[in-house]
């Protein structure tokens, strides 16, 4: 089984680099190519799915409630999560292509998504998942 803290440097590793990354973005000759600014760009556009899904993240690991409205069925709602933004994205592809997803429905989707974070998949309620089968086989 994977330690806590290799997980834990793992994770700070990863947006160590995507931090140095957007640095150096910033100080290229091309403009407007930073990580945040694409993200932007394609959140405004068709893959809208990318606020929803941040208010998901959000409401999941910063905010939370001691008894999810699932209960201790920990894999739902992470199941839940994923078929909508599956539809999200089908959604989204069939949308026009020029189409500017107005500040007004993107707060929308940013609410929808902490309130099903804080609500549905939360993380404050379970102090360990137990997992129902040996993880360290799969490992």
């Amino acid at each position: 089984m994977i330690e806590v803290t290799t997980v834990e440097h793992i994770i700070l590793a990863v947006l160590g680099f995507l931090l140095l990354f957007n640095f150096y973005l910033n100080f290229n000759k091309i403009k407007d190519d930073t990580i945040n600014v694409i993200l932007k760009n394609w959140a405004y556009n068709k893959y809208f799915f990318i606020t929803f899904v941040w208010g998901v993240l959000g409401g999941h690991f910063f905010l939370g409630t001691s008894k999810p409205i699932f209960g201790s069925n920990w894999w739902l709602p992470a199941v839940l999560v994923i078929v909508i933004v599956l539809i999200l994205i089908t959604i989204g592809k069939r949308l026009e292509k020029n189409i500017v997803i107005k500040r007004p429905l993107q707060f929308i989707l940013l609410l929808s998504g902490l309130l099903y974070g804080h609500f549905f998949w939360s993380q404050r309620h379970i102090p360990e998942i137990e997992f129902p089968w040996d993880i360290t086989a799969i490992l």
